[in-house]
């Protein structure tokens, strides 16, 4: 809360607090409140937050771009305590091959991390953005409903893709 020293009237110190899009008018002796007619002039966020957000974005994205995860270690506790695919596994692959410019390639080593990378990357940099300061994205927001079947397509894709019969051997990375 934006706080104010002025005078009323009667020349009494008064504090003007800015509360939402309003400005209370308190009377320190009284304790009496009234609404002001003036409004709050809003106070600019700082660009640093986002600027920070993106570079960390950019970071991330060439830093998988530079380094190619195949043929590394298993990465997944899943993948490594069962040998089944966890509905993340083939991510890190499939990012890799973004940044090189394989689009299809990416495609087959996870469809499911393809098709929400742009919610995970508007997702991320919201949260960035709020927690370093800057303008605020709103972050997404979705219905019981939508949280249900994205909760189904995981879980779906999760099943499908262990299957070790043709056409489910296409969701298995790569």
């Amino acid at each position: 809360m934006l706080l104010k020293s002025a005078r009323n009237l009667a020349g009494a110190p008064t504090l003007w607090s800015v509360q939402g899009s309003g400005v209370v008018d308190r009377d320190i002796g009284s304790g009496a409140s009234h609404a002001a007619a003036i409004e709050p002039t809003s106070v600019p966020r700082p660009l640093l937050g986002p600027i920070i957000a993106g570079a960390i974005g950019l970071s991330a994205c060439v830093a998988i771009g530079i380094v190619d995860p195949t043929g590394g270690p298993v990465l997944c506790p899943f993948r490594a305590a069962t040998g089944m695919y966890c509905p993340g596994c083939g991510a890190t692959r499939m990012m890799h091959r973004l940044m090189v410019g394989d689009p299809f390639g990416a495609l087959h080593m996870n469809p499911l991390a393809f098709v929400l990378i742009p919610l995970v990357a508007w997702w991320s940099y919201a949260g960035l953005t709020a927690m370093l300061g800057g303008p605020r994205w709103p972050p997404p927001r979705f219905t019981a409903r939508q949280t249900a079947v994205l909760a189904f397509a995981v879980l779906a894709f999760w099943i499908l893709r262990n299957i070790p019969t043709s056409p489910f051997t296409l969701l298995a990375p790569g």
